[in-house]
C-alpha cells in the first residue's frame, strides 16, 4: 500500500460513467478563496484523537437518507457498512466498493471506483492532509482539488483492481468517523470519488478527527493533470 506524507493540506454513475477525461485546468483554493490550511507545525502540532470503536450494521441497508444534494460536497459521518465489489445487494456492482455512511441518523451510499471488470485503470495512493473540523452531515459549499494540493497524475501509481479494493479495506478496517468528498448523484448517495477537476476531486478520509488525517486519492489512466 502506497503511503506518502505531503507537506501541504488545503481546506477543502457508477461503472464506466464515472471515468473522467484529461484536464489541466488551474486549481482553485480549496475553500473558494485560495487560502491554505497548513499542515501541523510547532505552533499547531500533530494531534492524534481516538476515533472510537467502529460500529457496523449486521448487514448493509437499502433504507437510505434524503439529505444529499446533486452537487460536490463533503459528507462527515460514521462508516457503518462496506459493500464489496461484485456484490449485488445495497447498490453493489462490479466496478465499485460501496461505503454506507451514517450521518444525522440516516445512512448514505458512497460509490468508490476500484477499476473496470475488463481493465485495471484506477490509480490510487494515501497521504496526510489537514482538514476543517469534522462536523456530522452533508456540506455542499466546499472545494477540493488535487493539483491545488500539489498532487499530479504522475505521482499516483496504477494498481490492479484487487489491490485497490485491498487498500481501501485496510484503510477502513478500524474506521469509525469518516469524511468523503464526492458528488451527490441523488438525495441518498454520492459518487465520483476521484479526480474530476474544477475543484471537484473526491477523497476518502479516515481519522478525520486527528491532525493530520489520512486521505486516499483516486484517478484514472485516461487522466493527466
Amino acid at each position: 500500500m502506497k503511503y506518502l506524507g505531503l507537506a501541504v493540506g488545503l481546506l477543502a454513475l457508477t461503472a464506466t460513467a464515472c471515468r473522467g477525461s484529461s484536464d489541466t485546468a488551474d486549481a482553485p483554493g480549496l475553500d473558494g478563496s485560495g487560502a491554505i490550511d497548513a499542515m501541523p507545525t510547532a505552533d499547531a502540532p500533530f494531534m492524534t484523537v481516538d476515533d472510537g470503536t467502529p460500529t457496523r450494521l449486521p448487514a448493509c441497508t437499502n433504507q437510505l437518507g434524503s439529505a444529499l444534494t446533486q452537487t460536490f460536497g463533503r459528507l462527515d459521518g460514521f462508516l457503518v457498512a462496506i459493500v464489496q465489489p461484485g456484490a449485488h445487494t445495497c447498490n453493489g456492482d462490479t466496478d465499485h466498493m460501496h461505503l454506507q455512511v451514517r450521518a444525522n441518523g440516516a445512512v448514505y451510499d458512497i460509490a468508490v471506483n476500484v477499476g473496470s471488470a475488463t481493465a485495471d485503470d484506477v490509480h490510487t495512493m494515501k497521504l496526510d492532509l489537514a482538514l476543517p473540523a469534522w462536523s456530522e452531515g452533508w456540506h455542499p459549499a466546499v472545494i477540493d482539488d488535487y493539483v491545488a494540493r500539489g498532487i499530479h497524475s504522475t505521482a499516483i501509481p496504477l494498481e490492479p483492481r484487487a489491490q485497490v479494493a485491498s487498500d481501501l479495506n485496510a484503510d477502513l478496517a478500524t474506521a469509525n468517523h469518516i469524511t468523503i468528498f464526492a458528488t451527490g448523484y441523488g438525495p441518498d448517495g454520492a459518487h465520483l470519488v476521484h479526480r474530476n477537476g474544477n475543484g471537484h476531486d473526491g477523497l476518502v478520509v479516515t481519522d478525520p478527527l486527528s491532525t493530520p488525517s489520512h486521505a486516499r486519492v483516486f484517478s484514472f489512466s485516461t487522466q493527466t493533470f
